[in-house]
């Protein structure tokens, strides 16, 4: 699924089926979410009917059908962000953008469009879920702990249980992609990088 995904067919499909072109495993996108159609005039977007559409450069597609260009940004269902290229043949081709997505009704966890599987522990994934929510901004310790031990007194959680739990999610993190996705910055916090 990490691609990048080289456009060979007249109609390539992006969807969950495995019998698209472009097979993206995420719960938002559609099984068959949309179709890149290409002839002697170039490449062209189409959402599928997806039940989360399709975004062109940050624009809704909807029913339209709208031409592509090099370093176009597509995103599906707000889960799968895509970047268009085209190779010095005139091949397209997608690559699909590094991050995590947190599937919050499931307490899915996805790592660059790849199930983290077994799932996280329910701390690690309220740990990950306030990271993420937090969109790249700094937790502090005392922010750690009412996040994931709320109600708790905070003088009752030790260094050692926060430490030992950050720990734990950056293994589980590590495993599925292999650049670090927790930053610890010295006295100040941990962020996730997304």
């Amino acid at each position: 699924m990490k691609g990048p995904f080289l456009l060979n067919c007249e109609e390539n499909i992006l969807g969950r089926d495995p019998a698209c072109q472009v097979v993206l495993v995420l719960p938002p996108v559609s099984r068959r979410h949309a179709a890149i159609r290409h002839d002697q005039h170039g490449f062209y977007l189409c959402d599928l009917g997806s039940a989360n559409g399709t975004t062109l450069n940050g624009a809704p597609v909807g029913e339209k059908t709208l031409k592509m260009t090099q370093g176009d940004v597509i995103v599906l269902a707000g889960a799968a962000t895509l970047y268009f290229e085209l190779t010095p043949q005139g091949d397209g081709l997608l690559t699909l953008a590094s991050g995590v997505w947190i599937d919050a009704a499931s307490r899915e966890v996805y790592v660059d469009g790849c199930l983290v599987d077994p799932p996280l522990s329910p701390a690690q994934f309220t740990l990950l879920d306030a990271l993420y929510q937090a969109n790249g901004q700094l937790l502090s310790r005392s922010e750690i702990i009412a996040a994931v031990w709320p109600g708790v007194d905070p003088a009752g959680v030790s260094d050692e249980a926060v430490d030992g739990l950050v720990k734990r999610l950056r293994q589980r993190m590590r495993g599925a992609q292999e650049t670090e996705l927790l930053q610890s910055v010295r006295g100040r916090g941990l962020r996730l990088v997304r």
